[in-house]
């Protein structure tokens, strides 16, 4: 079975809130390594360690675990940079070309401590994980408040269920990425070009 590090109460604070912070995911040395790779969608593909990393049990067993699910796949990985920033509180969901996504990791791999804007919008949560290494898991409906930050930018993994599917959708910044594999809207993602992950 693959069991994530945390304890039983911060899984039920996610199920209640839709989000968890944990600290320390990653180390400043990994996050400086992952770092470099930093680039648009999928850079998973182009990283064996970075593939490693997600489909870990610190990653894919946290995904499996929050999600209740017995599988889950890789929707995909995303590179949000410094300035990005969305104009109104959006689920975030909305935000990636797939249907079906069960939950995303957002993790800051750039030092420094990020606080929260004094002028915000009081809907939705601000998506920054608080320090370098940091975790923060949200659920695919939960309302993201995203100001720009001039400075750090944030890396996404998104998993899926099994049968997600892809689909048209303008606000993804990487949205056309699977064409290049032959994907059409409305297929299904297949184990070759989506790793299915299981909890066995």
């Amino acid at each position: 079975m693959m069991m994530p590090l945390i304890a039983a109460s911060q899984g039920s604070f996610y199920t209640k809130n839709g989000y968890l912070e944990l600290e320390g995911i990653l180390s400043p040395e990994e996050c400086d390594t992952f770092f470099a790779f930093m680039a648009n969608r999928d850079i998973w593909r182009q990283h064996p360690t970075l593939k490693t990393f997600i489909l870990s049990r610190r990653m894919a067993g946290l995904a499996l675990y929050l999600s209740g699910k017995p599988s889950l796949r890789l929707a995909c990985d995303q590179w949000f940079p410094p300035g990005f920033s969305l104009d109104k509180p959006t689920k975030f969901k909305d935000l990636f070309s797939v249907q079906g996504i069960t939950s995303i990791i957002l993790i800051q791999l750039q030092p420094g401590t990020v606080t929260k804007p004094a002028k915000i919008s009081p809907l939705g949560l601000f998506p920054f994980p608080q320090k370098q290494g940091s975790a923060l898991i949200v659920t695919p409906d939960l309302l993201i408040n995203w100001p720009p930050h001039p400075s750090i930018g944030l890396y996404a993994i998104a998993y899926s269920i099994p049968a997600a599917v892809y689909i048209q959708n303008p606000r993804d910044p990487s949205g056309l990425a699977l064409k290049q594999f032959g994907y059409g809207y409305g297929d299904l993602l297949k184990n070759d070009t989506h790793p299915l992950i299981t909890s066995k």
